[in-house]
């Protein structure tokens, strides 16, 4: 036999009876280290895993798991990962998860269904407790539910998924007060004088856009203007994209003094181009974000924002789904968790249009 595999098998030898003889602490307690509980206080859980090294312990999670019969990871699949909200909802995620002892599985799909249903097909092989999901654009719900079936619990966050008739995918969903927060935004810059105000970003066929461009179109009519398809552009969610689409905000005629775009990345995107076509964001054109991601306080200028705080966003799905799968079975209706935002004024959007 060769030394790794002695080595394995003396490790496969150790048991959490070992370690607690060792360590001078209870069975009870080697297994909540091993299963990350916050319960143990940190000087021993450090006596505790100094054992575990020094006998060469090696924690079987499929055996764990099978005798615990339940899975101890979570599948997060991420439609954007380059974009920093996403970023951080993941953080937050992955430390509501670690604190409750499960392990993440991460995905990204880059906006491709086909992606995203390659890594939904392979993560099920991994059991996973729950499955949290931002789609990605033109996702369906059949192809989903092709993937994921009924049994694991699974929380749709950010777009919501087309349902057809019947309805083939039973989901829990988080999402953000999308039309209001587009309200406020265009509410702030039509107060401050502006009244040729462009939506600027995002795909039309995204619901979150879709809820975004409503928000905005409820704050020009009650001031009476009509909303103009000229001024509703589309890019991706992007900052590379904002930044290459930025001409097309002033082809038109009477130009646009303001823009509430569809995110902070687009809006930091924007302010880019602007400087590039010799404006100045804040300045000479007022524009405002939706995220509110660190780099928006940061920004030059700061970025006016509808704050959503994606970290906590994280957490709180995190919760929904291991609430939903110590209820896994049940008959309970899915739940539809929609959270308001609030406007954050920044220098953005300073420039008035009667300045």
């Amino acid at each position: 036999m060769s030394t790794d595999a002695q080595q394995q098998q003396r490790a496969r030898s150790v048991t959490l009876s070992d370690i607690a003889r060792a360590s001078g602490f209870s069975r009870a307690t080697v297994s909540l280290v091993l299963r990350g509980s916050p319960l143990v206080r940190a000087e021993t859980r450090q006596r505790i895993e100094t054992e575990m090294r020094r006998l060469g312990y090696v924690y079987n999670r499929t055996a764990a798991n099978l005798r615990r019969r339940m899975s101890s990871c979570v599948a997060l699949v991420i439609n954007d990962l380059s974009n920093p909200f996403f970023a951080e909802f993941a953080v937050g995620v992955d430390e509501a998860l670690g604190e409750h002892g499960y392990v993440t599985l991460l995905g990204c799909s880059n906006e491709s269904a086909q992606r995203q249903q390659a890594l939904l097909l392979s993560l099920m092989e991994h059991d996973p407790a729950a499955i949290i999901l931002s789609p990605a654009e033109v996702s369906t719900s059949a192809e989903v539910a092709a993937a994921v079936g009924r049994r694991t619990p699974l929380l749709v966050f950010n777009r919501a998924l087309p349902e057809p008739t019947p309805k083939t995918l039973h989901y829990d969903f988080l999402g953000l007060d999308n039309r209001t927060g587009a309200r406020l935004a265009t509410e702030h810059l039509l107060a401050r004088g502006h009244r040729t105000v462009a939506f600027f970003g995002g795909h039309a066929d995204s619901s979150s856009c879709r809820e975004r461009r409503l928000g905005y179109q409820d704050a020009l009519t009650d001031v009476g203007i009509a909303a103009d398809p000229a001024q509703m552009i589309e890019t991706a969610p992007t900052r590379l994209d904002a930044f290459a689409r930025t001409g097309a905000l002033f082809a038109s005629s009477p130009s646009p003094t303001a823009a509430v775009c569809y995110n902070d990345a687009v809006a930091l995107g924007l302010m880019l181009g602007l400087a590039h076509h010799g404006r100045r964001p804040g300045v000479d054109f007022a524009l405002t974000g939706f995220d509110d991601i660190p780099e928006a306080a940061v920004g030059t200028p700061p970025l006016t924002t509808l704050s959503a705080d994606p970290r906590e966003r994280g957490r709180q799905a995190a919760r929904i789904v291991l609430n939903a799968g110590q209820n896994k079975g049940g008959s309970a209706a899915p739940s539809v968790t929609i959270v308001p935002v609030k406007l954050v004024q920044r220098e953005s959007s300073r420039h008035a249009a009667f300045d």
